[in-house]
């Protein structure tokens, strides 16, 4: 049976998470993808499983591109590598075992370890999730799709639409201010802090998009109208691995 590549001791150490430049990571990560349009999956799954070696936290959905990779080259030992990862950073276990991906890899010798293993692997994501400011975070966002959807309601009547608009638009300063504050204190609200949206926290939550997105899209609707930026602290947020590179990038198209 195939000896499984070992996790504690790459994975949550906490002398190391707050001194990691996640730039080196969003690198290794582009390294990836440019690969993969290339062609080179082999070179592509290097530049993955190089990146992932030197960070104890990885976004979900890097994980997954990069199980479906390693799946695809029927490399045992590396899909084994990353589907742990996969685990250890959310993605739900029967998500992961109903996908096409693992059909070959579950007739191997590394599966009944994975079976065994999957719920102390669950267990490392759920430890490093802060689930006070997750519900936290859920309730903010209820809000402003509740405000939203109101709104959205009443479009065509001006003056109640207008009103509305207005009561949105400070319910949004409110909730970003908020966010701003949990961002001096524990670090931005993403990934990283509060773990993947699933939809059992909202309606209009996807799970399979393996990503945190409802701290984005009420930044964004707070963007889209001239507020105040706070491109320094978001910024820092970038480098430590707390805000998604590219939901930097999100927030930054809808600016007004």
């Amino acid at each position: 049976i195939m000896k499984a590549i070992p996790f504690t001791c790459l994975l949550f150490s906490a002398s190391l998470l707050f001194a990691q430049d996640y730039n080196a990571y969003y690198e290794g990560i582009n390294k990836a993808k440019r690969s993969l349009l290339l062609d080179s999956l082999e070179k592509a799954r290097h530049h993955y499983f190089e990146t992932f070696q030197k960070f104890d936290f990885v976004f979900a959905r890097d994980c997954f591109n990069a199980l479906e990779l390693a799946s695809n080259l029927r490399e045992v030992q590396k899909t084994d590598y990353f589907l742990r990862r996969c685990l250890t950073q959310g993605i739900d276990f029967d998500f992961l075992q109903e996908h096409s991906i693992l059909a070959d890899f579950k007739k191997s010798d590394a599966w009944p370890k994975i079976l065994s293993d999957k719920d102390s692997l669950w267990s490392v994501y759920e430890r490093n999730v802060n689930w006070e400011i997750r519900s936290e975070i859920n309730a903010m966002f209820a809000k402003d799709q509740e405000m939203r959807d109101l709104a959205d309601k009443h479009r065509f009547n001006i003056f109640k639409r207008r009103k509305l608009n207005k009561q949105l638009e400070e319910l949004d300063r409110k909730l970003v201010l908020r966010m701003i504050e949990i961002t001096k204190q524990h670090g931005f609200p993403g990934e990283k802090l509060i773990g993947l949206d699933v939809e059992s926290m909202h309606p209009k939550i996807k799970t399979k998009r393996l990503t945190t997105g409802m701290p984005i899209v009420i930044l964004i609707h707070h963007y889209s109208q001239p507020n105040a930026l706070h491109n320094t602290l978001l910024l820092e947020e970038v480098t430590k691995g707390n805000l998604l590179n590219e939901h930097f990038a999100t927030i930054s198209d809808f600016r007004f």
